[in-house]
C-alpha cells in the first residue's frame, strides 16, 4: 500500500505547519543521511539512538569559514566564537588529533576521520554550541571526503577579499606561497558546498563589521527541502501599502492574497451562524477577536490556500488578535510589519479620489497635468481625515505590543522607499531561511492583555 508507483501518496496539507514548526523534514534528513553512511546491523536501536541525540542538535549551527590567505580568517574566527559560544576547529587542532607534524602529508581521507574523531570527543560540548571549522579545507577531495563522513556544515560563509587590500588592518595579511594553488583548487571547493555557501565581500569593512555579519548569517536556520506554503501576515498602518504589494506578491508567487477587510464584510452579510454571531455584536464586531478568527480560519482551510499558501492584509489588529490567530490550524509562517511615516500614509490616503462612475482611484498630483473637470471624482468615505487619524492612533496604540509578541519571527521593511525597492525587500523576507530564535508562544500570560504597550515608531502628527 505504500508503492508510490501504484497508488499516489499524499500528505494533507494541514499537517504540513506541524512539520514545519518542528523541523520534521531536517530530522528525518539527519536519520536518513545516518542510516545511508553508517549502514548499522540493527536500523531500530540505530534510529532510536540516532533520534534521542538529533533532536537536541537539530538547530546547532555547523559552520565552515572559507577565505583567501590574503584574509586573517582565524583572528575573524576567534571573535566569532566568541560571540557564538562554538568550538573553533583549526588546522593544527587536527592535525594534535592526528599526531601529525605537517600538513601536506595528511591525505584527504586523514583529514576527513581527523575530524570526525575530534567532534565525537567533544561531543557535548559541541551538542550544546556547535563547532566553527576554520583553515584546514584546502582542496575538492578533502571537502568532498568531510561530506561522505556525514560531516554536514549548516552554513559555510566565504570571505571574498578586495583587489588590494590594505594589509595594515588586523583583517589582511601577506599572502603565503600556497596562494596561486588555493586559488586554482578553490572553485572545487565551492561546487561541493554551493547549497550552504554564503558570500561576504570585505570591501573597506573593519573586522568587527566582518564578525558581525558573519554571526549574523550563522543566527539564520537553513531549512531542509520538503513542502513549503508561504503563509504570510503583512501588518503596517493603513497607507504603507500594504495592499499593492500583497497583490504584487500574488501574481509574483501565485499564492492568495486575502483581504481581511473584504472577508470580513462577506461574513457579515452571510446567511449562515457566524454572519448572525457578527451582527449581533453590533460595532464592537472588530474587538471579538475569537470570531474574527473563525471567520478567518474557514477562508485559510480552503483548498486553494492550503495548496497555494497564502497573504493575508488587514489583520490582527492587536496583540490579542494575534495570539487567537497562532492557535488556527495553518498559522503564519512570515510575519512581516512594515514600516512607513505616518505623515507619508496620511497624505497619501488624502490625496486619492475615487472616479464615481468608473470606481478607480486616482491620484490628485496627477490630475495636474490632465483635465480634472473630465472626470467626477469624490472621497471615500474611509478617507475622511478624522477616520484616517484615528485609525493610525490605533496602530499605533498596538504596534509596541504586536512587535513585542512578534519577536524574532518577524521581519521588517521600510515602507517610506519606492514600490519596487519595497516589493524586492518583501520578497527577499520571504524567500530566506527562518532565523534561529524563540517561537511565538500564544499561552504565555494573558489571555487578554491588559493594556497594550503603547510604543511610538514614528513622530505623529497633529492635524488641524
Amino acid at each position: 500500500m505504500t508503492d508510490g508507483t501504484k497508488r499516489k501518496i499524499t500528505m494533507p496539507t494541514w499537517h504540513m505547519p506541524y512539520l514545519e514548526k518542528h523541523n520534521i523534514y531536517k530530522l528525518f534528513s539527519e536519520i536518513a543521511r545516518e542510516l545511508v553512511i553508517q549502514q548499522p546491523e540493527d536500523h531500530v536501536f540505530f534510529m532510536k539512538f540516532l533520534l534521542s541525540n538529533a533532536v537536541k542538535s537539530v538547530k546547532i549551527p555547523k559552520v565552515i569559514v572559507l577565505a583567501s590567505p590574503k584574509v586573517n580568517v582565524l583572528e575573524v574566527a576567534k571573535q566569532i566564537v566568541h560571540q557564538t559560544q562554538q568550538i573553533l576547529i583549526t588546522e593544527s587542532t587536527i592535525m594534535e588529533m592526528l599526531k601529525k607534524k605537517f600538513r601536506d602529508r595528511i591525505k584527504p581521507k586523514e583529514l576527513a576521520y581527523g575530524l570526525q574523531m575530534f567532534l565525537h570527543t567533544k561531543s557535548p560540548d559541541i551538542a550544546k554550541n556547535g563547532w566553527l571549522l576554520v583553515d584546514c579545507i584546502r582542496s575538492k577531495n578533502e571537502a568532498q571526503r568531510i561530506l561522505d563522513l556525514g560531516i554536514l556544515p549548516s552554513h559555510v560563509i566565504y570571505l571574498i577579499s578586495p583587489f588590494s587590500p590594505k594589509l595594515t588592518d588586523l583583517l589582511y595579511c601577506n599572502v603565503t606561497e600556497h596562494w596561486p594553488e588555493y586559488r586554482r583548487n578553490f572553485y572545487g571547493i565551492r561546487e561541493v558546498f554551493k547549497k550552504k555557501l554564503n558570500e561576504i565581500h570585505l570591501e573597506d569593512f573593519l573586522i568587527h563589521d566582518v564578525v558581525s555579519k558573519c554571526v549574523e548569517l550563522i543566527s539564520i536556520e537553513r531549512i531542509e527541502d520538503g513542502p513549503k506554503q508561504p503563509r504570510i501576515v503583512l501588518l503596517g498602518p493603513r497607507g504603507c501599502g500594504r495592499k499593492t504589494q500583497a497583490r504584487l506578491l500574488q501574481s509574483k508567487l501565485d499564492i492568495i492574497h486575502i483581504d481581511f477587510e473584504y472577508l470580513l464584510c462577506q461574513a457579515w452579510h452571510g446567511q449562515d451562524e457566524l454572519g448572525e454571531k457578527l451582527r449581533s455584536f453590533g460595532d464592537k464586531a472588530c474587538f471579538e477577536s475569537q470570531t474574527l478568527v473563525l471567520v478567518l480560519n474557514r477562508r485559510l482551510l480552503d483548498c486553494e490556500c492550503l495548496k497555494q499558501g497564502w497573504i493575508l492584509t488587514g489583520f490582527p489588529f492587536n496583540v490579542k488578535d494575534f495570539k487567537f490567530f497562532d492557535c488556527v490550524e495553518t498559522p503564519p509562517n512570515r510575519v512581516i510589519f512594515l514600516e512607513c511615516d505616518l505623515n507619508i500614509c496620511f497624505e497619501r490616503l488624502t490625496s486619492r479620489r475615487y472616479n464615481v462612475d468608473t470606481g478607480s482611484v486616482t491620484k490628485l498630483e496627477e490630475d495636474l497635468i490632465m483635465d480634472i473637470t473630465a472626470k467626477r471624482l469624490g472621497v471615500h468615505p474611509k478617507d475622511k481625515s478624522s477616520l484616517i487619524q484615528a485609525e493610525l492612533q490605533y496602530y499605533c496604540t498596538n504596534y509596541g505590543a504586536m512587535r513585542k509578541y512578534a519577536g524574532g519571527t518577524a521581519s521588517v521593511v521600510n515602507a517610506d522607499q519606492p514600490e519596487r525597492w519595497v516589493h524586492e525587500s518583501i520578497t527577499a523576507a520571504i524567500m530566506r531561511d527562518i532565523p534561529i530564535c524563540i517561537p511565538r508562544d500564544p499561552f504565555e500570560g494573558d489571555e487578554v492583555p491588559c493594556e497594550p504597550e503603547i510604543i511610538m515608531p514614528y513622530k505623529f502628527f497633529k492635524h488641524d
